[in-house]
């Protein structure tokens, strides 16, 4: 189940049957759930209804670690902390505190006074800088488990019910807002969350097994539960439930996959296309006046997906569906000129200090202080821009084919030098006479569509007849970026007849003007980058390059690492320009754990540091 919604101050149209829509305003936050349709061979039966994760030790490294640590540090004994906290179970402390019946604040005595006890029935003096407060700060600094994240994602992808259940606390120190905000990181992931403190029951209690079968809605016979401590796994297995005791994290998701029928290391799952009809489509209008088209999925962090030429929010339907059940919000919009978005007709309204305007004027409207921004082709021009104009807005920056290139006043013109040495660029040149390369394009609109989405493979190419001299350096040459080819062009193989239908539809509306005009401001766009003349790109960025795109070529890229210091790659050799439709799946797959090492771990940390010193 994909959540997908619009933001307020927006119009959503939405489908409600077969041809009609529906016109609605809202002034809050929708959020309606919807099934993204799979084939039967996409989606497996999963053995179990629920897998219940334990947080600490299963999802979070164990805190057990920084305890033994916390101790080694002081010279105690090994396990003399732990020891304390078992003893006088289940009416000690530590278990009053699971339950609720003590806060945190109120625990951190009572657990001192039980330490002091301890140490003096033991012979042992306890160090003078001990302290509770300091012991649970670093309990609380494990690292995420990524392999048992993307367990989830998998589960939930196939329909499978996800639980946390967890011993924890009421957080009442300065420090709270911190486990606030960890929590908050996992819910955003699972279904439900049960906290031993909100129920008054803790484990091994069996109550609080059945307890939670209830709460997600299923017998003890149909759930899975992972724990790391085997008291806990033994009372939930008594109980029916099947029960995985977790000791290495990959070895305990090959049990839970067997335990489930499912596979749960691959993360995405396999490529899988959203379809126009199964997504909200909004519209908002910005404060220039421009009304810009997007689609809006998921929960979680803001990801902004920017396409190219000749492209739309469509370009990357693959990549909405793994992004979005990832964990994050995933806005693809037509950008202006594009689609069911602004198309004016002026040159000048396509410079990119005013695309890169609709960016931060849409993330202004919709309350995103940062987002991660993504870029295919010309929209990967867009995003690197962002990221040198507007650093305090962007989380992340990611460029699919398109390189960073730095700002260079003493270069000259980039327009007159592309006029002595065009190269692979001559198509540009032929762009930039207004109306010319519109006629051709719009003459025959699948035609057009069809020779622009191909893919990289032989046989793809294989209606030219071998035909030579028809790539993109000769376009003047030949009158044309379509003369030479034959009139009737077949669809590429990867593509199908409904997706090249629905660009068709949305360039009917729009034409090929507004697009044609982002290639005519290369000088307008060369002296507003001069700007940033001397700066990097310093946000986490990601560069995937593409072994058969003969005009953005990884070549191109060679210099970002002087450029772009927190830069990550990525290649696919076997790819060609149009790697979200060509190489999806393997797309999706480097952006996931990219954005994951950008947000996942790095959210996790910082909803760490916001607890201060108690």
């Amino acid at each position: 189940m994909l959540r997908l919604g619009c933001a307020a101050r927006v119009t959503v149209r939405s489908l409600v049957g077969r041809g009609q829509t529906r016109q609605q305003s809202f002034t809050s936050l929708p959020r309606v759930n919807v099934q993204i349709q799979r084939t039967a061979s996409a989606m497996l039966t999963p053995k179990k209804k629920a897998v219940i994760f334990d947080m600490g030790g299963v999802l979070v490294t164990p805190p057990q670690w920084a305890i033994n640590s916390y101790e080694k540090s002081l010279g105690l004994p090994r396990m003399f902390i732990q020891g304390v906290m078992m003893k006088g179970m289940p009416d000690n402390a530590f278990c009053q505190l699971e339950r609720g019946e003590l806060t945190l604040s109120q625990f951190f005595s009572a657990f001192a006074a039980e330490m002091r006890q301890a140490a003096g029935e033991a012979g042992i003096e306890l160090p003078a800088d001990f302290s509770v407060q300091d012991m649970f700060e670093q309990m609380h600094g494990g690292e995420v488990v990524g392999v048992m994240i993307k367990a989830v994602r998998n589960l939930r992808k196939h329909g499978v019910t996800t639980c946390i259940l967890t011993n924890n606390w009421v957080d009442d120190t300065p420090g709270r807002e911190g486990r606030a905000a960890s929590m908050l990181f996992f819910r955003r992931l699972f279904d439900h969350v049960v906290e031993s403190c909100r129920v008054g029951l803790r484990k091994p209690s069996p109550e609080i097994y059945s307890l939670t079968c209830r709460r997600v809605g299923v017998q003890p016979q149909e759930a899975v539960f992972l724990d790391d401590i085997g008291n806990n796994v033994k009372a939930a297995r008594q109980l029916g439930i099947t029960t995985i005791l977790v000791r290495d994290f990959d070895k305990a998701v090959k049990e839970l996959e067997a335990a489930v029928g499912l596979e749960l290391m691959r993360f995405p799952p396999p490529a899988v296309a959203c379809k126009p009809e199964e997504v909200p489509h909004c519209f908002i209008t910005l404060k220039t006046g421009i009304r810009l088209h997007y689609v809006d999925v998921g929960d979680g962090p803001v990801v902004i997906l920017c396409h190219g030429f000749p492209e739309s929010w469509y370009s990357w339907r693959y990549q909405i569906p793994a992004l979005s059940l990832a964990g994050y919000r995933v806005i693809a919009l037509d950008q202006r000129g594009y689609g069911d978005s602004s198309c004016p007709t002026e040159i000048e309204a396509y410079t990119h200090e005013e695309l890169t305007g609709d960016i931060i004027g849409l993330m202004n409207a919709l309350d995103i202080p940062q987002a991660t921004v993504v870029g295919h082709d010309w929209g990967g021009a867009i995003v690197w821009a962002l990221s040198l104009h507007h650093p305090d807005r962007i989380r992340g920056v990611a460029g699919v084919n398109t390189p960073f290139f730095p700002a260079n006043p003493q270069g000259g013109s980039p327009l007159e030098k592309m006029k002595k040495d065009p190269r692979q660029f001559d198509y540009q040149l032929y762009f930039q006479e207004p109306g010319v390369a519109e006629a051709e394009f719009e003459k025959n609109l699948e035609r057009s569509f069809n020779f622009f989405f191909r893919s990289s493979k032989k046989e793809d190419w294989s209606f030219t007849g071998g035909e030579k001299g028809l790539g993109t350096d000769n376009v003047r040459a030949r009158g044309g970026m379509l003369a030479g080819f034959p009139e009737d062009i077949p669809r590429s193989l990867m593509m199908k007849k409904e997706e090249v239908d629905y660009y068709e539809q949305q360039f009917s509306k729009s034409g090929f003007r507004g697009p044609l005009n982002w290639y005519r401001n290369i000088e307008a766009n060369w002296r507003w980058n001069n700007r940033t003349a001397g700066r990097k790109v310093l946000p986490p960025a990601l560069m995937v390059t593409a072994g058969r795109d003969s005009v953005l070529t990884p070549a191109m890229s060679a210099h970002m690492e002087d450029w772009v210091p927190n830069l990550t790659r990525a290649h696919l050799e076997e790819c060609g320009h149009w790697t979200q439709m060509e190489r999806p799946e393997e797309l999706s797959r480097v952006l996931v754990e990219w954005l994951d090492k950008v947000h996942l771990q790095q959210d996790w940390r910082e909803a760490r540091l916001r607890r201060p010193r108690l």
